[in-house]
């Protein structure tokens, strides 16, 4: 019996103690998150980004070359089929043709898309840097906010002309920030 009452006492400890914590633990998960946001304008980035403008218009031209290729290889079987050329040579010609035509666009394809992964991974390595040199625990694209916004806009930091500064060639530093980008915080309209 007095083992019963032992177990029994050491068990109604045991309960009190977890019981005890339950408001600390609580208390602790309660407690408000602080965050500080920037957002900035990764379309004006991109925009002022030579790297990234140039592969919009890399992008332009190889669509251009593309189609006057297509044009070119189309001229070429219309001039076979009146030159009254046997079927499976412009067949074959066709087929050629297709081929050289995916070649180049798989090429151009792969061109751009290496060109778009280093102009974002240095947009992103601008960002880091502006975020880490103002202290910001969060980053996000204000143009890509669907809900919520208001409040980053109101109390989050612009960082877009900062980001922009970042990405020029003459202001790239390997760390530490430029005394041009950590100024105030420029206005924000609604």
């Amino acid at each position: 019996m007095r083992t019963r009452f032992l177990v029994n006492a050491v068990a109604l400890s045991a309960a009190l103690l977890i019981a005890g914590n339950v408001p600390t633990i609580a208390q602790k998960m309660a407690q408000p998150l602080q965050v500080k946001v920037g957002y900035f304008n990764l379309a004006l980035v991109k925009a002022s980004y030579p790297e990234a403008a140039g592969s919009d218009m890399l992008k332009t031209q190889a669509e251009n070359q593309l189609r006057r290729d297509v044009d070119e290889g189309n001229k070429r079987l219309r001039k076979a089929e009146d030159d009254k050329k046997p079927k499976e040579e412009i067949e074959r010609m066709a087929r050629d043709l297709q081929a050289e035509i995916n070649a180049k666009q798989q090429a151009l394809i792969q061109l751009l898309q290496t060109q778009a992964a280093i102009a974002n991974q240095n947009i992103a390595q601008a960002v880091a840097s502006v975020a880490k040199d103002r202290n910001l625990d969060l980053v996000v694209d204000g143009a890509s906010i669907f809900a919520g916004g208001d409040k980053i806009v109101k109390d989050g930091e612009d960082i877009t002309e900062a980001v922009v500064k970042r990405l020029q060639p003459q202001t790239i530093k390997p760390s530490g920030g430029s005394a041009s980008d950590s100024g105030t915080r420029p206005a924000v309209t609604k």
